[in-house]
């Protein structure tokens, strides 16, 4: 949440501030003359507290020394929803490629038949060079798919502790 105080009166900063939102990009969702005010901004895609999809609720309430604006956002459910499917499907990923690199690997090692031996038997034989590339390859991608599980998660800490950033640097501008 993020407060500031406004010299001009209620219905000057309701427009002030509706007017900035709007050159910004925000997408009004709903209103209360000189009273509330809640809008959308950022992207699905977003990676930044400033980028990331939000809603963002501003309030407006006199008092003596003019207009006294608060700012409170959330991250958009879809946001969240894309950010925790995406984790989800890399970490079955990568316990599948974990799953691939050790089967194949225990099978060039012993040549007893396994769940993905098929991949790298040509004509009953053991083709070893298409299996050792079968097994860089899948755990190439695990630790690939890792990294990026950890930058999304990091991601997903630094937006959700950064949150107010587009409203307090917008409200900072008038």
């Amino acid at each position: 949440m993020f407060q500031k105080t406004l010299s001009s009166n209620i219905d000057e900063a309701y427009i002030e501030v509706k007017k900035v939102l709007s050159d910004k990009g925000c997408k009004i969702l709903s209103e209360q003359s000189s009273k509330q005010v809640f809008v959308n901004q950022g992207s699905l895609w977003g990676t930044s507290p400033k980028t990331a999809k939000k809603k963002i609720e501003i309030n407006f309430a006199s008092i003596d020394s003019g207009t006294l604006v608060t700012c409170n956002s959330r991250l958009s459910s879809d946001w969240k929803n894309l950010s925790i499917a995406g984790c989800v499907f890399a970490v079955v990923l990568v316990g599948l490629c974990l799953w691939m690199t050790q089967d194949l690997g225990t099978f060039l090692t012993t040549h007893k038949p396994s769940f993905w031996s098929w991949i790298v038997t040509v004509n009953g034989n053991i083709d070893f060079q298409i299996g050792q590339a079968f097994v860089n390859l899948t755990k190439t991608l695990a630790i690939f798919l890792s990294v990026i599980i950890i930058l999304e998660i990091a991601i997903i800490v630094y937006v959700r502790a950064r949150l107010d950033r587009f409203a307090e640097e917008t409200l900072n501008s008038l």
